[in-house]
């Protein structure tokens, strides 16, 4: 028989993405003040070490999901809910997918060509030093990036809204089951 829930680890690759993803969108977006753009260069570098790292950690997480989920597949989605709904929420797990992996190889080449200073993820390695700096080219990566984070917080403010769907409005025990300690 089929699990109902989402195994242990399953839940705690989401839930540690989810926040190393939410920390780094309200530090980006300015929600925590002054976002990246209003501080003063040597503290945005020490703020851009750890969104960095973060940013690394979630491509290395992401990859291994994927992995996990090639032999562990999620519970089924309830007999209840629409075709169209099972689609929607295959896709958007696709797209989540699809930028949590764009994201960090776009950042990482934003660091690569970085001219106001050295981006050290997590202090370990200097991957600005790993390339030649390019104005022009950074400033490319820095759209793309801040592209890709528009359309991330869109897959992932759907996401949540069809979770708190399932949860208010459904009761279909759908949300219970990514819950840390969700009982299904």
């Amino acid at each position: 028989m089929a699990s109902e829930k989402f195994s242990g680890t399953a839940k705690t690759i989401h839930w540690v993405t989810a926040l190393l993803v939410l920390v780094a969108i309200l530090f980006s977006f300015g929600v925590i003040p002054p976002g990246f753009e209003g501080m003063p260069l040597d503290e945005r570098l020490q703020t851009l070490m750890i969104h960095s790292g973060n940013g690394i950690v979630v491509l290395l997480l992401t990859f291994y999901r994927i992995r996990y989920r090639r032999t562990h597949k999620p519970p089924a989605y309830p007999d209840s809910m629409p075709a169209w709904q099972k689609t929607a929420s295959k896709w958007n797990v696709y797209g989540l997918y699809a930028l949590l992996i764009y994201q960090p190889i776009i950042g990482i080449s934003h660091a690569l060509t970085y001219v106001d200073g050295d981006i050290k993820p997590y202090g370990l390695i200097n991957l600005t030093g790993l390339a030649p700096s390019d104005a022009a080219l950074t400033q490319v990566f820095h759209v793309m990036h801040a592209i890709g984070g528009l359309a991330l917080s869109a897959l992932l403010i759907v996401h949540v809204a069809a979770a708190m769907k399932h949860w208010l409005i459904d009761r279909d025990k759908v949300f219970q089951r990514m819950l840390p300690y969700g009982k299904v």
